[in-house]
């Protein structure tokens, strides 16, 4: 674990293994938000790739806005993209320069280190497409403008330039974590200072189902597991929409999350 003190964001903690199980809660709460007991999950829009030593998680606002969190062993890589501050923009990268590859953002996350480079690598796939363009040619840059990267006890990238680079805010609620949950951004995080970055909606009555998220995502953390009976009936309304239900198992299966029996859902078809 690492500490850094930022003007505009605070006090940052930077944990790998933080880091990898909010990404799971966060996934989990999200494939959950229509059929649980809870209001205001971390992100409406999430998805998720690879596995708990080596994978990625994408979190978009559905305006265009996003941030992409990949790790493996060694630690972790953050990029993020705010809509108009991309590479081109933001990063200083040429139209003649892009690759539509890694070293379109590398510049995001100066001194990366060599161990980094199989999460840096797995993180840009999850980037979208630009569509910067020049007599016709578009020339398909890789999306994100800023980025961090965590190893050991060591942390950079162009996070902690000062002033803050646009989309800085939805990395460092990655580092405010509220007992190893991911927030959702507040309304005043367009105006970054301590303490307006993240925001906490919970209700108490909403306190139970995210007991229950916390227990399974701990188990889940030391192996495959399943909900019990008990945390079902705890964590879900009592009449959900059946195709609702049938897509959250679908999509926490994937996590390694199953109910009980262990039910195999099948993909959807094509």
């Amino acid at each position: 674990m690492i500490e850094r003190v930022t003007r505009h964001f605070g006090r940052l903690v930077f944990d790998r293994d933080a880091t990898v199980r909010a990404a799971l809660r966060a996934y989990v709460e999200t494939h959950l938000r229509w059929i649980a007991r809870f209001w205001y999950p971390a992100s409406d829009c999430l998805g998720w790739t690879g596995d708990l030593q080596r994978g990625a998680v994408y979190n978009a606002d559905g305006e265009g806005n996003y941030e992409v969190v990949a790790w493996n062993e060694a630690g972790a890589v953050g990029l993020a993209y705010e809509l108009g501050c991309g590479p081109i923009e933001q990063l200083g990268v040429s139209l003649g320069a892009v690759t539509r590859g890694p070293d379109d953002v590398r510049g995001a996350v100066p001194g990366l280190p060599a161990e980094l480079e199989s999460a840096f690598v797995m993180g840009v796939g999850m980037l979208a497409t630009g569509g910067a363009a020049d007599d016709g040619v578009v020339y398909g840059e890789k999306l994100a403008g800023v980025g961090f990267w965590l190893h050991g006890d060591r942390v950079g990238g162009t996070l902690f330039d000062d002033p803050s680079p646009h989309g800085a805010v939805r990395l460092a609620a990655w580092s405010l974590l509220h007992k190893g949950r991911l927030l959702p951004l507040s309304c005043e995080s367009y105006r970054p200072r301590p303490g307006w970055i993240v925001t906490y909606h919970d209700r108490p009555e909403d306190a139970p189902a995210h007991a229950v998220i916390d227990a399974v995502v701990d188990r889940r953390l030391k192996g495959p597991t399943e909900f019990t009976p008990a945390e079902l009936e705890t964590l879900l309304r009592p009449t959900p929409d059946p195709k609702r239900v049938r897509g959250a198992q679908r999509r926490l299966q994937k996590v390694g999350i199953t109910w009980p029996g262990s039910p195999e859902i099948p993909e959807e078809p094509t």
